[in-house]
């Protein structure tokens, strides 16, 4: 038996990144970071590798703003050895009233100038000609872009081992309490079951979060859905490389002949391809002439899985949608170029999409949870807020939005069920 100070069960990016706070900012010791896997191995290795600093709401935008500016102090500090880089976000929407983001982060609504709408037809073709003809609406995030989320990663946990974090890869078996503040926790490795003795607890473990809690009795309010996306190459040089991360604004149907839709309307295990399909379709240009796609259209909820097989189906759904704002695409339905890498993860999100970060019921049990299709933006913002909780620190305006008793708040609450957008892509 040994015994640790605080462990972090999770070593995804969110995990790594309370850990590291805890030892670089707070100077604690006797850290332990616990994980079935090797770090970033799960949900991380499955990131976009995007960020952006707007959201639809002033609570995730503060968070994601405080996040990319703990980012960008790594960067100047390490010589941007995970390549943080401005390349902007552009929502596209054929219609030109269409409220993508809240007129007060617009400029030309008198916002602070952190996104611009372009309407003018010719400064639309002039800022991406590949987009169809039809599209009335650009509206261009200038704090947002890309990482090396893997060499963020290394970064943190480089840094938090130097200073003392120890990690193992362990399965977490059972926790229990051994008193009013302590817990035992018993993990399982390739040479048998030990049990660790540690005074606090923070439940960081993506997709198996809800399992982890539930050992204690505590029911967290999240789901699991899975979501895709994949890599393929661009022989024909559809994808300007120099083009932003594009999200199509609009919900859509799919493009099908007459003869398509009579045959999916005749078999029961496809009429859900003849639906209303929601806005959030993204692509992007990858290395080596490569295009990323993605569309979190799956709503299904699911029990998580350690691997989620592949979609035969994905691509060539997304690749439809696409070709509706980026039409020369579509020379790649049903043909797509080969390889086809196709990667799932699970979105695991709260219902109006915000994370829980905070005290769990009970002394010393904290989370950092339900990060949805966001955890490479706002780890290292959240791992922060988390070990902020723990050290009793001052906190931020906005972690009262991200508790995990956030519901029982009536002001909160009212904010949450006015929602028009979750932000989610």
């Amino acid at each position: 038996m040994s015994r640790s100070h605080i462990a972090v069960c999770g070593a995804g990016l969110a995990g790594i990144a309370t850990a590291y706070y805890l030892a670089i900012k707070y100077r604690q010791d006797h850290i332990v970071l616990i994980d079935k896997l090797q770090p970033m191995s799960l949900t991380t290795s499955k990131s976009g590798e995007n960020f952006r600093e707007l959201w639809p709401q002033t609570c995730m935008t503060l968070l994601m703003r405080h996040s990319l500016d703990l980012m960008q102090a790594l960067a100047d500090e390490n010589d941007n050895v995970f390549n943080m880089r401005n390349t902007g976000y552009d929502f596209v929407s054929q219609s030109s009233d269409r409220n993508i983001l809240p007129s007060w982060q617009l400029a030309d609504s008198g916002g602070p100038g952190a996104a611009v709408r372009l309407t003018d037809l010719e400064e639309i073709r002039a800022a991406n000609p590949s987009l169809s003809g039809n599209i009335r609406q650009i509206v261009r995030v200038k704090h947002a872009g890309a990482i090396d989320v893997n060499a963020l990663g290394y970064l943190l946990l480089t840094e938090a081992k130097r200073a003392g974090v120890e990690v193992r890869t362990a399965a977490v078996q059972y926790i229990k309490r051994t008193g009013p503040s302590g817990f035992c926790i018993d993990v399982e490795s390739g040479t048998g079951t030990t049990q660790l003795n540690v005074d606090k607890l923070v439940i960081a473990a993506g997709p198996f979060v809800s399992h982890l809690a539930g050992m204690l009795g505590i029911e967290l309010p999240v789901e699991s859905i899975p979501q895709r996306k994949f890599v393929i190459p661009d022989p024909c040089g559809v994808i300007p490389r120099d083009m932003p991360f594009t999200i199509f604004a609009d919900p859509q149907f799919l493009n099908w002949s007459d003869k398509e839709k009579r045959l999916i309307s005749a078999d029961p295990e496809f009429r859900w391809l003849l639906e209303e399909f929601p806005a959030g379709l993204h692509i992007k240009p990858e290395s080596r002439q490569q295009i990323k796609l993605g569309w979190a259209y799956n709503r299904e909820r699911e029990t998580p899985k350690w691997a989620i097989p592949d979609d035969v189906d994905f691509p060539n759904v997304v690749m439809r949608g696409a070709s509706r704002f980026i039409p020369a695409l579509s020379q790649y339905i049903d043909k797509l170029p080969t390889p086809v890498v196709q990667f799932a993860g699970y979105y695991t999100r709260t219902r109006e999409n915000w994370p829980i970060i905070g005290p769990l019921e009970g002394e010393g049990v904290y989370t950092v949870a339900a990060l949805s299709g966001y955890g490479t933006m706002a780890a290292c913002g959240a791992g922060e807020l988390c070990a902020d909780w723990i050290m009793g620190e001052r906190l931020p305006s906005y972690a009262r939005n991200f508790h995990p008793e956030r519901y029982g708040d009536e002001s909160i609450k009212a904010e949450i069920d006015s929602l028009e957008s979750d932000g989610q892509l």
